[in-house]
């Protein structure tokens, strides 16, 4: 089914293209959608993950782009420095969300470690790890 709309294309199904135009900008390497077990845990559902995972650890590349999509209208997402620590906002648009998409570009120089974490419950969260490590 195409559906046309004020905005764009809605296609429900399958497509296929012969070819591609535009640069690509908009498109992410990966995509979590979050929920929430209380408020003890983040839920995880998307790439890398086999089921809805607590609180992963997420292991994502520099250069990379990712979203993590929160419609709970609760619980911040947030990328920080440390955990209980201060944001993150390098490449990061839409930080503390709690109902919409945060997109994380992660610059080259980001640090090799960085945390995820609800700016209103400080057990919700764990670590990201960014590689390849730098020296």
């Amino acid at each position: 089914k195409l559906q046309t709309a004020g905005t764009g294309v809605t296609v429900t199904g399958r497509v296929d293209a012969t070819s591609f135009y535009g640069d690509g900008s908009d498109v992410s390497d990966g995509k979590w959608t979050l929920g929430a077990n209380g408020t003890s845990d983040y839920t995880f559902t998307g790439i890398g993950l086999t089921q809805t995972t607590n609180d992963p650890i997420l292991y994502l590349a520099r250069g990379r782009v990712y979203e993590f999509v929160n419609s709970m209208g609760a619980h911040p997402f947030e990328i920080r420095q440390s955990a209980g620590g201060s944001a993150y906002n390098s490449g990061v648009t839409n930080n503390a969300v709690s109902n919409g998409t945060l997109r994380f570009e992660i610059p080259f120089d980001a640090p090799n470690t960085l945390y995820y974490q609800c700016t209103s419950h400080a057990g919700m969260g764990s670590t990201i790890v960014v590689y390849p490590n730098t020296i």
